[in-house]
């Protein structure tokens, strides 16, 4: 459900600022020293590694770390290497997504009722529409999976996080592993979808104990982000995962926009990611 109170979601969640950090070619010890500095930072809250291709098929590595505020963000990314580093500062959305035991407002697990606009639906006054029921999974001969999480596009569209001009940040928590083998029969077709639009530029997952997984996932634009959240596969995940708690009892979600990208960071809405995880 949307929120503007996040103070009982996890720390990275409470963060207004997001930087990316990459070097292509970079190696592993250069990354052990960038997450480093990161968590030595003031304001550093959280951090999670980059591992993917630029368009010309080099190895790019790096890190997104939170930050407390926008401020302590630029003040890290002052420290970069102008001509072998590359960075981009994202600022957090007023608005969000909070459920269950993550939710201030209240310990509620439910989804919400219309989808956040695109811009072009917020130019022209059009209410967006309801999240209806998505159709069934449609069967396919082998189950769709994640791909290569660091392969590079051949269509133009940027292949790195600090190329790109939106991403969101969420997290589910889940009962324990039985709720993932059921997340799995979703998750897969879900991923291969994302990967095929248009927009898509990269994402990660990452784990924390103890049944704790969470997303990094980065596009274009935050148009792109919200037509994501309107895939038929998303709906179905997200209907499932709030519709009681026998498989999660928390979820959240927080929309970044790079700064200087088209769109407010701060305008509710231009910050809000279609339905709650």
């Amino acid at each position: 459900m949307r929120s503007r109170d996040f103070s009982r979601a996890p720390a990275q969640a409470r963060a207004e600022a997001l930087v990316v950090l990459e070097r292509a070619g970079g190696d592993v010890a250069w990354a052990r020293r960038a997450r480093r500095a990161a968590r030595a930072a003031d304001g550093h809250v959280w951090s999670a590694g980059v591992l993917a291709r630029d368009g010309d098929g080099r190895r790019v590595r790096g890190l997104v770390a939170c930050f407390t505020t926008p401020a302590q963000a630029d003040a890290f990314t002052a420290g970069a290497d102008p001509v072998r580093d590359r960075t981009r500062t994202f600022r957090a959305a007023a608005d969000g997504y909070t459920n269950g035991v993550w939710r201030a407002e209240g310990d509620v697990m439910a989804h919400v009722e219309r989808f956040s606009p695109l811009s072009a639906e917020t130019s022209r006054g059009r209410t967006p529409p309801l999240v209806a029921p998505a159709p069934p999974r449609r069967r396919r001969g082998a189950r769709g999976g994640a791909g290569d999480p660091e392969a590079g596009r051949a269509d133009g569209t940027p292949t790195t996080p600090a190329r790109s001009g939106a991403m969101f940040l969420g997290a589910t928590r889940y009962r324990g592993p039985h709720s993932w083998a059921v997340l799995s029969r979703e998750w897969y077709p879900m991923v291969a979808d994302m990967r095929r639009m248009k927009g898509y530029v990269w994402h990660r997952v990452y784990w924390e104990p103890p049944f704790t997984l969470g997303t990094l996932a980065f596009f274009t634009d935050r148009d792109a982000l919200m037509l994501f959240a309107r895939l038929p596969a998303h709906r179905r995940l997200m209907t499932w995962i709030t519709r009681d708690r026998r498989h999660g009892t928390g979820g959240y979600i927080r929309v970044h926009l790079a700064q200087g990208a088209s769109g407010d960071a701060g305008d509710a809405a231009g910050g809000t990611a279609g339905v709650a995880p």
